[in-house]
């Protein structure tokens, strides 16, 4: 007589949209930013007015990293703001009339434009704590491999919300699935941690892949279609994730407790995912 497990598999998480919006006025110019951005108003492709955060100067592939990073954040319930592809008029960013610019933006995350940067590291983490993302976060940033993570990409908003932003330069042209690179958010937390505490936060982010391994990673959204290669470098970028999504147990495994002999588990392997669900559930 079979028995009945009382593991309850996680349902598969679908990648959300990617929207498209084309300018309708003159943006502002922020300041402080290491990229050129514009905050402007803008209609969807349902006309919808929208108030997006316009990012120019991004190549296609950034671009899409950008989009699809932020995709996934969404999917793994990590707050992220939608991603569009914005058609973008010259006049509207400070510049002469000319084609319009293929350009990256996202929505703007709080309804008085009021989300910034926390300063603190202390309150950083001890929000991200009782939020309880920090453990997501971290593994979030090992998948996509995002390499620059710094305070400021992490935006607060006047609702206590943490917004996981600025991801262009994660999934590095030229770097292998299994190629282990800094992950800000990882050495941190290690920070906070005495040494004999390394294995239980590894148990905690381990027990985060359950949710990585249930996203659903699909085909090109229909925008990606809006540049000539787009379809070609979204399909390339939703390659390497597969591939790095086998490697990252042993990455996050050989990063917090690199004095102990990994063991290799199979992500292909139901009881992999089985036993990453029951590690999040403890």
């Amino acid at each position: 007589m079979k028995t009945k497990s009382k593991v309850v598999a996680f349902p598969a998480a679908e990648l959300p949209g990617l929207g498209i919006a084309a300018t309708a006025g003159l943006g502002n110019r922020i300041l402080g930013s290491r990229n050129e951005i514009w905050i402007c108003s803008a209609y969807n492709h349902h006309h919808e007015p929208v108030m997006l955060y316009v990012k120019l100067g991004l190549p296609v592939r950034a671009m899409l990293v950008e989009a699809l990073a932020a995709q996934l954040a969404i999917a793994l319930r990590l707050d992220c703001p939608t991603p569009y592809l914005v058609t973008v008029k010259p006049k509207h960013v400070g510049r002469k009339d000319g084609p319009n610019i293929l350009a990256f933006a996202s929505l703007d995350v709080s309804e008085r434009s009021m989300a910034k940067p926390v300063r603190s590291l202390e309150i950083l983490f001890d929000l991200m704590e009782r939020l309880k993302v920090s453990d997501l976060a971290c593994a979030f940033d090992e998948w996509i491999a995002n390499d620059v993570r710094s305070p400021s990409d992490i935006l607060i908003s006047p609702e206590s919300r943490l917004f996981m932003i600025d991801h262009e330069a994660a999934m590095r042209e030229g770097l292998r699935p299994d190629e282990s690179t800094t992950n800000w958010l990882a050495a941190r937390l290690l920070e906070r941690i005495q040494d004999d505490d390394r294995p239980l936060l590894l148990k905690r982010i381990r027990g985060r892949l359950a949710a990585l391994m249930r996203v659903d990673l699909g085909a090109a959204p229909l925008a990606a279609q809006y540049s000539q290669d787009g379809v070609a470098v979204y399909t390339t970028l939703v390659h390497f994730l597969r591939e790095r999504l086998q490697h990252l147990d042993q990455l996050l495994s050989e990063r917090i407790v690199p004095e102990q002999q990994y063991l290799a588990l199979n992500p292909q392997d139901p009881s992999t995912s089985t036993m990453l669900a029951e590690d999040a559930a403890r």
